[in-house]
């Protein structure tokens, strides 16, 4: 009898544990953001979730934009940024294929 009253909210806990574990990766991703230098371009964007898009580098990280903080950023484009801040410079080609800064941004900070 008691077994069963506890099986009952497994499937809650479960959807806990996995919102845990989503948020802390999420927030460990950011952290890696602001903490590294990072000159990486920009391989894939994903808007699964729907008020953020995420553009992901090619050294592993991922840049977020919101509706807060929008972003025009594009796949090809080029970011850099110091270690230690969310200030970051997006890069784009122009017609000479050549990469010019084409916006800053304030991420984190």
């Amino acid at each position: 009898m008691m077994k069963s009253k506890y099986i009952k909210f497994l499937p809650i806990v479960i959807v806990i544990i996995a919102v845990v574990v989503f948020l802390v990766y999420n927030n460990h991703l950011n952290n890696r953001f602001y903490l590294e230098k990072v000159n990486s371009k920009v391989v894939k964007r994903s808007n699964w979730q729907l008020r953020t898009t995420e553009f992901y580098l090619k050294n592993g990280l991922r840049v977020d934009s919101t509706g807060i903080l929008p972003l025009d950023i594009k796949v090809g484009d080029s970011i850099s940024k110091e270690a230690n801040t969310g200030k970051f410079k997006v890069y784009r080609k122009n017609n000479f294929n050549q990469y010019v800064l084409d916006k800053t941004y304030n991420n984190l900070d």
